[in-house]
């Protein structure tokens, strides 16, 4: 699979420093969590004036938070809901980013599976025979 990542900027700052378009423009949130099988996690967002999505590194401490990584390619909402559609149920799960990678280059992409013991739950487990107040 090639790199979607078409550049990096070393902070959330020097992004938006560099295109006073990205500056003014709404953005929409696309996951808040997405998590690979190895590494960081990311927050994602769509620029609307732009057409850029970009992940944002979740920093391990210190000011400026982490670095940007701009996604190819560049594209209108419709593009965006169509290639990523049911992000909401992958984002947070390991292999997530992995997914939307897959899902950014136009490759059909199994969704991951849950995480244990975080989408299933356990069965309750209930005395055998009547309840009997005391």
């Amino acid at each position: 699979m090639i790199d979607p990542v078409s550049r990096t900027y070393l902070s959330l700052g020097a992004f938006y420093a560099s295109d006073r378009t990205r500056r003014a423009s709404p953005e929409r949130d696309i996951g808040l969590f997405w998590r690979s099988r190895r590494g960081p996690t990311y927050r994602a967002a769509w620029v609307r004036d732009t057409g850029e999505l970009y992940l944002f590194q979740h920093a391990l401490g210190g000011p400026g938070g982490g670095s940007v990584h701009l996604l190819a390619p560049v594209m209108g909402e419709a593009e965006l809901d169509a290639r990523l559609a049911g992000w909401a149920d992958v984002c947070g799960r390991e292999g997530s980013l992995e997914w939307l990678y897959a899902r950014l280059q136009g490759v059909a992409a199994d969704e991951p599976a849950p995480a244990p013991g975080r989408f299933r739950r356990r069965p309750r487990i209930r005395p055998a025979g009547p309840i009997v107040a005391v």
